[in-house]
């Protein structure tokens, strides 16, 4: 066992490993860019819609400048996302449709409605992940490649073994 090569014993595992831990991150990576826009995982922008309290504290005189909308000045979509918002727990909601005021919500504005105001902001913009779809193939080939390094040990044991008979 002492008379193993350094590098055999403890170099080819060491970068076996290593290998299959990016092959894994990059086999993941290709693997969700590829079918992440068919199920559904990307594209929607979800808004919060604040408590009555916390949007005083953005409406009030020692509040930030903000920008100001009315709810009929919002399109179908950002209406529609905004009245659901109100009515959910989390006061959250994905806009569906077109988002004209993306950038408004992205800041934060404060929408007036029924006589009141609510500050609503973009909590969650869902863009698509942009990697290559080549990823998935280089990630299995360099698990494969570790994997092979992992078992470079016991294979030269193993051929060294055959040798001395």
């Amino acid at each position: 066992m002492s008379d193993d090569p350094f590098l055999v014993v403890y170099g080819a595992p060491l970068v076996g490993v290593l290998l299959v831990a990016v092959g894994i991150a990059g086999g993941v990576m290709g693997g969700y860019s590829v079918v992440q826009s068919e199920l559904g995982l990307c594209g929607d922008p979800s808004i919060h819609v604040a408590s009555e309290a916390t949007t005083a504290q953005y409406a009030g005189p020692d509040g930030p400048s903000l920008r100001r909308l009315s709810v009929e000045e919002l399109s179908d979509g950002e209406r529609a996302a905004f009245r659901r918002a109100l009515d959910a727990p989390m006061r959250e909601a994905e806009i569906r449709g077109e988002t004209p005021h993306l950038d408004a919500f992205r800041a934060g504005v404060l929408v007036s409605y029924d006589g009141g105001q609510r500050y609503v902001t973009l909590s969650s913009l869902n863009r698509c992940v942009d990697a290559s779809p080549l990823l998935l193939p280089l990630g299995v080939v360099a698990i494969l490649v570790g994997a092979g390094g992992v078992l470079v040990p016991p294979l030269y044991r193993r051929l060294e073994a055959f040798e001395s008979r």
